[in-house]
């Protein structure tokens, strides 16, 4: 049995109850042995490992699997939801010409400015390489592109130094609406990618917005 204890040294504590029956009675009544055992170390690694799962190690933000879960959530509860798809502009040739210490280094800067500018109850994932998602929950298309405008004018008015050296990138960002809970996680994603695929054709550094076509 695990037992909590608030307010414990350092916080709560969690203790592990044991209890081992004597073979002889004690004044003629059963008796029993508790053991309790303080697991609270062990509680906060398998919290850490928990969260190790569904985390970005570069970013520490969520990973592909715990944001379609949260996604799927949203569609259960009949929200409406946008997902905006973010690239880094040009980001092999950053690597390139800076180095890959540096890459990863404007893959942090950008998850810290998508912290900043988008609010906490907006869940953000870092799906891989450079690319970026969030899902903004309850928001009009109008909204949705404002704040996706918001996030790419932050990232170009950026500079930072990575050793001694000023560096500075753009984004590309396609915006697309979830409404068909039945998508599986290729499609849901898909129509973001498409928006962000049309808004590097319009030259990178901009926003777009999926329009789904007639029969699409």
């Amino acid at each position: 049995v695990d037992l909590p204890i608030f307010d414990g040294p350092g916080g709560t504590q969690w203790f592990e109850a044991r209890m081992y029956p004597l073979e002889q009675p004690i004044d003629g009544k059963r008796a029993v042995v508790a053991m309790l055992i303080n697991i609270s170390e062990r509680r906060a690694l398998h919290r850490r490992l928990h969260e190790l799962s569904y985390k970005d190690s570069l970013t520490d933000l969520y990973n592909r699997r715990y944001f379609l879960e949260r996604v799927n959530v949203h569609l259960l509860e009949k929200n409406r939801i946008h997902l905006m798809f973010c690239d880094i502009d040009h980001f092999k040739a950053i690597n390139d010409r800076y180095g890959h210490l540096a890459g990863d280094e404007v893959i942090r800067e950008f998850g810290s400015i998508l912290q900043s500018v988008l609010s906490e109850t907006i869940t953000i994932c870092r799906l891989g390489g450079d690319e970026f998602i969030a899902a903004l929950v309850n928001s009009t298309d109008e909204e949705a592109l404002e704040l996706a405008e918001r996030v790419r004018k932050a990232v170009e008015d950026r500079t930072f130094v990575h050793q001694d050296t000023p560096i500075r990138f753009t984004i590309s960002i396609g915006v697309a609406p979830v409404e068909d809970e039945s998508l599986d996680a290729a499609m849901l994603i898909g129509h973001a990618d498409k928006a962000l695929y049309a808004a590097k054709e319009a030259g990178r550094n901009c926003v777009r917005f999926y329009n789904n076509p007639p029969g699409g």
